[in-house]
C-alpha cells in the first residue's frame, strides 16, 4: 500500500512537470505564431502601400489612359455580370 502511495505521487509530480512543460511550449508557439503574423502584415501593408504609390503615380503622368482603363474595365465586369444574356 505504500508503494501504490509513492507510485501515486510520483505520477502526480510527473503529470504536474508534463503540463507545465506543454504550457511553455504552448506560450512559445503562441508567440512565435503571433510574431509571425505580425511581420507578414507589416509586409503586406508595405507591398500594398508600394501599390498605391505606383497606381498614383502612373495616373499622374497618364490621366487619359487612366481612365479609359478605368471605364473599360469597368464596362467589362459590367458585361460580366449583367444577368441579359
Amino acid at each position: 500500500m505504500d508503494q501504490l502511495k509513492t507510485d501515486l505521487s510520483i505520477l502526480r509530480s510527473d503529470l504536474g512537470s508534463l503540463g507545465a512543460t506543454l504550457k511553455n511550449l504552448v506560450d512559445k508557439q503562441s508567440e512565435k505564431v503571433v510574431d509571425f503574423a505580425s511581420d507578414a502584415k507589416e509586409i503586406v501593408r508595405s507591398q500594398a502601400k508600394a501599390t498605391e504609390e505606383s497606381a498614383e503615380k502612373y495616373i499622374r503622368e497618364r490621366p487619359l489612359t487612366s481612365t479609359l482603363v478605368a471605364f473599360g474595365s469597368g464596362f467589362v465586369v459590367g458585361l460580366l455580370l449583367s444577368n441579359k444574356r
